[in-house]
Parts: structure tokens; C-alpha cells; sequence
């Protein structure tokens, strides 16, 4: 695990954003308000050495402060709850502030569904929950 927004990702880290120092690989932001499958993702990421770190609302993006420039991939969930902002929200929020790398949204709707149209304006792809995740890491890391 290579750091967190909130101790809603994980429990304990083994790695904190001070362990960043000297690396040179991009790191993956993965958003999503669900804690089972962020937990999940979080596993998957860190037993596929993958840097990343996790949050669960724009809020907790918003203060990641100092690892933004370190992103080279983000994975947002486009529905992070009602009455929340979306992961369109996040999106538009990264690209307002100088993030100019790749966005991936998973998501549980219909394509035709008006976040998922939302979403395909400011994404490189569009993953159909449930994720394969042999597929996740591979786009993954070719984006890193």
C-alpha cells in the first residue's frame, strides 16, 4: 500500500506517502465510496506492487496535497453516493488542477445512463462493473 486520503481505505498501511521519495514510476489514484471494493482494490494494487493510494469522495482527493503531481493514472468510481459529488466531479476537479493524465471510470450503470455519458466526455475508458481484474491491472499499468 503506498498511502491513503483517510483510514477508510485500510486499516494499517505498510507505506506512507513519505515512502514516495525517489520514485519514479507514476502512482494510481483509485476513488470509490464503496469500502468492500476499495479494500479490495487496495489489496490487488498492493499485492501487484502497483503505487497507489485511495479515497473515497473529492474531499479526500482534494487533500492529497503533494502526491497530485505523482499521478499518472486515476480510477474513479462515477457514482460515490447520493447527494455526494460524482466521480465526473473528481475528474473535472484533477483536470482543473494541471492533471493532464489518463482517467478510467468503473461503474455499475448503463451505458446510456447520464453519468456514464457525463463520464465518457473526460475518460480514456469506461470499465462495466463487476471488474475483471486481470484486465484492471493490465490497463493499469500500462498507464503508469
Amino acid at each position: 500500500m503506498m498511502g491513503r486520503a483517510s483510514s477508510s481505505c485500510w486499516e494499517a498501511p505498510t507505506h506512507t506517502p513519505k515512502d514516495l521519495d525517489g520514485y519514479n514510476a507514476g502512482m494510481l489514484l483509485v476513488v470509490d465510496d464503496d469500502g468492500d471494493l476499495l479494500r479490495m482494490l487496495d489489496t490487488l494494487f498492493a499485492r501487484s506492487n502497483v503505487p497507489h493510494v485511495c479515497a473515497s469522495s473529492l474531499e479526500e482527493v482534494q487533500a492529497l496535497g503533494e502526491l497530485l503531481p505523482t499521478l499518472t493514472t486515476a480510477l474513479l468510481d462515477i457514482n460515490l453516493g447520493a447527494g455526494q459529488p460524482t466521480g465526473v466531479d473528481v475528474a473535472h476537479w484533477l483536470r482543473d488542477n494541471n492533471y493532464t493524465s489518463r482517467v478510467i471510470f468503473i461503474t455499475g450503470h448503463a451505458p446510456d445512463h447520464v453519468l456514464v455519458k457525463s463520464a465518457a466526455r473526460v475518460s480514456d475508458r469506461i470499465l462495466e462493473k463487476p471488474i475483471v481484474t486481470k484486465e484492471l491491472l493490465q490497463i493499469v499499468r500500462d498507464g503508469l
